[in-house]
C-alpha cells in the first residue's frame, strides 16, 4: 500500500512528468507508483485533462482577421509621419512579433499535439491513441538508446507482458531489435510499449503499442493505415485491446512489419493478457 508521503512526493513530480522533464529513472519510479496507486493515477488523469483543455483554449483563440494586411499597410506608410505615427508603426510591429511568437511557442510547448492535429479522417482519433504513446515515449521523451537488460525489461513490463518480448523479437527482421519494453502512461492513458530499433545504420525507430479499448473505440473490420509527418501508423484490434505498429519506415515496410507481428500479438493477448 502506498503511504501518504510517497503519494505526496509522487504528486510533486506529476507536472514535470506530463511535460517530459523527468529523467528516465524518475519517470520509471513515477510509472511504477501510478500502476499501484489509483488515487495518484486519477490525479494524473485530471491534470492531463486540465492541461489539454487549456492548450485547446489557447489554440482556439482566433487571430484578428486581416491583421497582417493592416500591419503591412502601417509599415509601408511614409517615414515622414508624425511621431504618433511612428508609435503606431512600432505597436503594429510588436503585435506581429507577438502573434508569431505565440504560434511558435504553441508548437514548441507541445510538439506531440502539433503532430497529432495533422491527422484527419474518420479513424484519426483511434489511430492517434497509439501515435500519442509513440511520440511521448519513443520520440520526444529522453530515454537511453542502449538496449535495456532483459531482466530490467521483464520487471518494467510485469508478468503479464514480459513473455511477449522474445515472441516479437523472433518475428523481426535480423537487423531490428527490441531495446525497451515498459508499461507507461501518456495523456492519462495506460499503455504497454515495446521500442524497437534497427534498419540501415540502426537509425530506424519502431513502436509496438498496446492499450485496452474504451467502449467508444474500435478498429474492427480490418487493418487501418495512415501516414502523419514522417510516421507510419498501422492499427489493428485484438479482443479487448487496440494494437499499433508505428515507425519512421516507409508505408510498405511498416505494413509488412505489422503483418509479421499481428498474428503473434493477437495469439498472445488471447492466451495471456488479463490486466
Amino acid at each position: 500500500m502506498n503511504t501518504g508521503g510517497a503519494c505526496e512526493k509522487l504528486r510533486g513530480h506529476l507536472d514535470a512528468y506530463l511535460s517530459r522533464e523527468l529523467s528516465q529513472e524518475t519517470s520509471r519510479e513515477v510509472e511504477r507508483h501510478l500502476e499501484s496507486c489509483p488515487q495518484c493515477a486519477a490525479e494524473l488523469e485530471t491534470r492531463a485533462r486540465v492541461r489539454a483543455q487549456l492548450q485547446a483554449a489557447v489554440r482556439s483563440t482566433p487571430v484578428p482577421p486581416n491583421l497582417e494586411a493592416k500591419v503591412r499597410r502601417v509599415l509601408n506608410a511614409k517615414v515622414s509621419r508624425p511621431r504618433t505615427g511612428l508609435w503606431a508603426v512600432a505597436a503594429a510591429a510588436a503585435v506581429i512579433v507577438c502573434v508569431t511568437l505565440v504560434g511558435l511557442l504553441r508548437e514548441r510547448a507541445n510538439p506531440e499535439q502539433a503532430i497529432l492535429r495533422k491527422t484527419s479522417g474518420r479513424l484519426a482519433a483511434v489511430l492517434n491513441v497509439g501515435l500519442r504513446d509513440h511520440l511521448h515515449c519513443a520520440v520526444f521523451r529522453k530515454y537511453s538508446k542502449q538496449p535495456v537488460a532483459a531482466r530490467q525489461m521483464d520487471a518494467d513490463l510485469g508478468p503479464e507482458f514480459a513473455a511477449l518480448v522474445p515472441l516479437v523479437q523472433a518475428k523481426l527482421p535480423r537487423d531490428f531489435r527490441v531495446i525497451q519494453g515498459h508499461r507507461c502512461i501518456a495523456g492519462g492513458r495506460q499503455y504497454t510499449h515495446l521500442i524497437i530499433s534497427g534498419g540501415a545504420g540502426g537509425g530506424k525507430l519502431v513502436s509496438l503499442v498496446l492499450t485496452r479499448k474504451l467502449p467508444s473505440e474500435s478498429l474492427s473490420g480490418g487493418i487501418y493505415q495512415a501516414g502523419v509527418d514522417r510516421f507510419q501508423v498501422v492499427g489493428f484490434q485484438s479482443h479487448d485491446y487496440l494494437a499499433y505498429v508505428i515507425s519512421d519506415l516507409d508505408a510498405s515496410q511498416n505494413l509488412q512489419l505489422e503483418a509479421a507481428l499481428a498474428p503473434v500479438v493477437r495469439e498472445y493477448l488471447a492466451a495471456h493478457a488479463t490486466g
